[in-house]
């Protein structure tokens, strides 16, 4: 009897690893998230952008995808993300002039954490670095307090 109960206790756990190892669903994302990047190579003169993402479930046949924009940028600056599994990826162009490209993680259903690179369009990288997005309520503002500063809308 003994036997069986551990050979029911084993057919269960294997059954059920599969739930396990999958662990838990990353949620659609959009909304609004400031996201604050940290240049290296001392992680210094962070700063910090308001993003509105959109869930358009059309980049790349990704159904958790779509576009973005700063909207307090005036030169312009949006792109397009996608999301596999737990992972984010980022990218677009800003004032005609950058090229930026963010890959990380979404750590939990309201943060986003990972890696930054800036390029000139001519290829020459202007800044790099770690990022930290945290969701916030509501809509990005359209205007950029007096106060904001710092790359990569110099």
């Amino acid at each position: 009897m003994k036997g069986k109960i551990v050979c029911l206790c084993v057919l269960l756990f294997c059954v059920s690893l599969p739930a396990f190892a999958a662990g838990p669903p990353v949620p659609k994302f959009n909304g609004s998230y400031n996201i604050t990047g940290y240049l290296e190579p001392s992680l210094g003169s962070p700063y910090t952008w308001c993003f509105d993402f959109t869930n358009t479930g059309a980049v790349l046949g990704f159904a958790n995808s779509g576009t973005w924009n700063v909207p307090s940028y005036s030169s312009g600056w949006s792109g397009e993300w996608y999301v596999n599994g737990d992972e984010i990826i980022i990218h677009g162009v800003a004032a005609g002039t950058f090229i930026f490209s963010w890959k990380g993680r979404i750590v939990a259903s309201n943060r986003i954490a990972g890696r930054q690179a800036e390029f000139f369009i001519s290829g020459a990288t202007d800044t790099a670095g770690t990022f930290y997005g945290a969701k916030v309520s509501g809509a990005c503002p359209a205007a950029v307090p007096s106060a904001k500063s710092g790359d990569p809308a110099k």
